[in-house]
């Protein structure tokens, strides 16, 4: 859990192939770019936003894949 639990869910993201997920915390949406669950080819959203973000072209692109994954 994040160390700031009131953190709003209010960031959702998208795969190429149309499907949608969220809504998540700021972190939440940190840990999946980190995980390399979240690609530079998918988008993220919020309601400040008009439309869809690729990730890519987003100041989050800097936390792709920047922490492995735990091994079992």
């Amino acid at each position: 859990m994040s160390e700031n639990s009131t953190e709003e869910k209010v960031w959702y993201y998208a795969k190429p192939d149309g499907s949608k997920y969220g809504p998540y915390t700021e972190d939440e949406l940190i840990r999946l770019l980190k995980n390399g669950i979240l690609t530079e080819n998918d988008y993220i959203w919020m309601m400040d936003f008009e439309n869809w973000m690729k990730i890519g072209e987003s100041i989050y692109s800097f936390y792709l894949g920047n922490e492995p994954l735990p091994t079992a």
